[in-house]
Parts: structure tokens; sequence; C-alpha cells
């Protein structure tokens, strides 16, 4: 069996940072975010708190995602950090690590490291939630339609359109930071914390070789 290749986000949906949630819930103004806190919520004449006033992305943050492909739930953990990129999950009882610094991605498994991408394996975009980090400015009128809780923290809940499907993209934000809890699209859910409190991404304790003719497959090394 191959690697399997995970559903993300399609190119036409709009780009998202993930943020994530602090254990605190959020109340500090993490290092690194792009807009500074707002000691309310602000909202619209309407008393209703519009999303592209509410939500906020920082540039590092930790996040847990969880999706179905090919009828199988895969699970992964990373985080983000200014732009690079750490993940890693078991695929076919191997455990992977996925790496983007810089312009450089290293794929870490069966004890290998490679300069590369694995072969019918996970592209950035498949995993990357600052996918939807642009929504906030592109839907500055979203008004929730609902509040909820998670793990004890209160969250406004919005639903975004996405072009090519009927389902929307659904947006929990904490509502007393504007961070991003969580994020679901399709059979994908991203759950995020420690907004601008990760560490920087660093390349791999490894002896790392160039991408070999034919990729790099799951069960390499085995």
């Amino acid at each position: 069996m191959g690697a399997v290749a995970l559903a993300g986000c399609s190119s036409d949906q709009a780009n998202e940072s993930g943020a994530t949630e602090s254990d605190g819930g959020g109340a500090e103004t993490p290092e690194g975010s792009t807009d500074e806190m707002e000691t309310d919520t602000p909202t619209d004449s309407g008393g209703q708190p519009q999303f592209g006033q509410t939500a906020r992305f920082p540039e590092s943050y930790a996040m847990t995602m969880t999706t179905e492909s090919e009828g199988q739930t895969v699970e992964m953990t990373g985080r983000f950090y200014e732009g690079d990129m750490y993940v890693t999950f078991e695929q076919q009882g191997q455990q992977m690590e996925l790496y983007h610094i810089g312009d450089t991605t290293y794929t870490v498994a069966g004890g290998q490291c490679i300069m590369g991408t694995m072969q019918q394996g996970m592209d950035r975009e498949d995993v990357d939630p600052s996918e939807f980090s642009d929504r906030a400015e592109q839907n500055p009128d979203i008004t929730p339609v609902g509040r909820e809780t998670i793990d004890g923290d209160e969250v406004l809940v919005y639903e975004l359109s996405q072009s090519g499907t009927d389902e929307p993209v659904t947006y929990y934000i904490l509502a007393d930071s504007g961070y991003p809890r969580r994020i679901e699209t399709g059979r994908t859910r991203w759950d995020f914390h420690s907004w601008g409190d990760v560490d920087p991404i660093q390349e791999p304790d490894a002896d790392c070789q160039s991408m070999p003719s034919g990729g790099m497959t799951a069960n390499s090394g085995n």
C-alpha cells in the first residue's frame, strides 16, 4: 500500500493561518501576532462580533489535525513558526516526520532522512492551516451562527463558504482573544493551541540525503 494522500485544503480555498489557543484561554497577546489584541471583542452596529474584526492569526502556534482518507483516520501533530512547519504522524505503523524550513523540505522515516517530498505523499498544502488566514480580510462582515464551548473555552462559530463545494469552512474563534480554537472543513479538523509560544523549527538531527530517483515511499527503510 502506498503512502496515504491526505485530504486537505484545495488550491481554490482561501488561505487561513491556523492559530491555536493556550491552556489559559489565550488572554495574552502572543509574540508575532499580526494584529494587536483588543481589550474587548469588537462588534458591528447590530451588536454581533464581525469575523473580520474578531479573528486574529499569529505567526506561530501548535496544532493537531485529524482527517479521513481512503477509509482511514489519520491524526498528526505539528507546529508552525514564522512560515516554517514541522508535523509528525503514523502511517502504516511507521512514524513519519515532515519539515518545511525556508525553501527546503525534509522527510524522515524508517531511519532515513531525505531532502525532498515523499512520492505520493503529503504536500504542505494538505496540512498547513495558514491556507485559511486571509479569510478574515475577505469576509469582514460575517457574523456568528452561534456560540459554543470547547474544553471550557467559549467560542464564536462562523461559517464561511468555499468555492467548489456546498460544505462551509467552520471557524471556532475564542471569544476572549480572537484566536482560532478549531477549524473544520470537509473531513478535516484542525485544533490549535500555544499561539506565539512554540520553538523555532530546526533541521532534522540526521544525515539527510537528496531525494533519490523514484522518490521515497512510506515503507522506505523496511
